[in-house]
Formats: C-alpha cells, sequence, structure tokens
C-alpha cells in the first residue's frame, strides 16, 4: 500500500537514474579536467626562442645598418615596397605606433624590398615613416624567407625572434607582439646609443 503523497515506484527509479547519471557525467567531467590539468603540467616548456639571422644594409638615407648593433631593445621589422597596396594600407599603423613609441625602448627599422630608393624615400616621406629605412639587396629576402609583402618581424632586445606577421598588420596586434617583445629577451645589454 502507497501513501498518498509518495512517489510511485516507477518516478523514484526513475529520479534514482536521473541522479546517477548527473553523478557520472560530474565524474567524467572531473577525470578530463584532472587528465588535461595533469598534461599541462607535465608538459615540457617551450623551447627557447632562436635568435633571429645577421644581416647588415643600406641605409635609404646613407650608412648602414646591423642586427648586431640593433640588439639590446626590442625591435620591429618591416619589410615593404612602395607599389605594395598592403604596404600602403599598413602604413598609417606603422607610422603612429612608431611615433607614439618613440623614446620607449623600442625601435622600428623598414626593409624596402624590390623596390628603388627614389620611389622608397617618396613613399616614406608621404606615409610620415619616420624611422629609419633599409634597401635590401636580396640577401635580406633570401635569410628571412620573406615571401609576402608586407611582412612583419618582432625581435625581443636578445635578437630573438617573437613572431613573424604575414600581410598587414592590425595596430592591435603589432602592440601585442611589441609587449610580447618588450616581456622577453631578458638579461639584454644596454641599449647602444
Amino acid at each position: 500500500m502507497t501513501t498518498p503523497n509518495a512517489p510511485s515506484p516507477p518516478a523514484v527509479e526513475a529520479t534514482r537514474n536521473s541522479v546517477a547519471r548527473g553523478l557520472l557525467s560530474a565524474g567524467a567531467a572531473l577525470a578530463l579536467a584532472l587528465f588535461v590539468a595533469g598534461f599541462a603540467l607535465a608538459s615540457p616548456a617551450p623551447p627557447e626562442r632562436a635568435v633571429a639571422p645577421p644581416f647588415d644594409l643600406p641605409l635609404l638615407d646613407g650608412g648602414s645598418v646591423s642586427s648586431e648593433e640593433l640588439r639590446g631593445q626590442p625591435l620591429v621589422i618591416n619589410v615593404w615596397a612602395s607599389w605594395c597596396p598592403p604596404c600602403r594600407e599598413e602604413a598609417p599603423t606603422l607610422s603612429r605606433v612608431a611615433a607614439d613609441l618613440e623614446g620607449s625602448g623600442v625601435r622600428f627599422l623598414g626593409i624596402v624590398s624590390d623596390d628603388t630608393a627614389s620611389n622608397a624615400r617618396e613613399f616614406t616621406e608621404e606615409a610620415q615613416l619616420d624611422f629609419p629605412h633599409a634597401i635590401d639587396d636580396g640577401s635580406f629576402d633570401h635569410t628571412y624567407q620573406v615571401q609576402v609583402l608586407p611582412t612583419t618581424y618582432v625581435l625581443d632586445a636578445t635578437g630573438a625572434l617573437v613572431a613573424t606577421h604575414l600581410g598587414p598588420i592590425s595596430e592591435v596586434r603589432l602592440r601585442v607582439l611589441i609587449k610580447e617583445a618588450r616581456d622577453t629577451g631578458t638579461g639584454a645589454s644596454e641599449p647602444s646609443p
């Protein structure tokens, strides 16, 4: 005999099954979380970044620049050409970020690829790219395996490559990569004048 308000045996069984399924689901989720956490803790540290290949190139406005003399501070290298529409598209971003970070310990270097010096000078003035630019003799493109214009490389203060960005870079992405370069590269020498 059952009491008037007591659940029927099939209802009790359904409730038990529902609770059991819930406990099994929670247990499975907990086991998966512990497995993932254990794997993350057991994973080896990421490998150290490799030092970017050396370069020594003539500057657009005379003189030369080498990778060795640029060490000691984070460095943004942007490879571009005046005839390249995506390069023109990203120029205001580079101009703005370089101007904003002037004197902050971050250097910018443009590498003019497959272009004439006169067209490059005209473009840097027009786009207000007020940082040094070197003319690539083909060695930079070859060594760094440049295949897309524009390409941006971000190096930390030790000269290690933090990131390579193909195509026009956004201001947000550029600032994130610069922050990452600043946060790494400890033990760098004092910046050269």
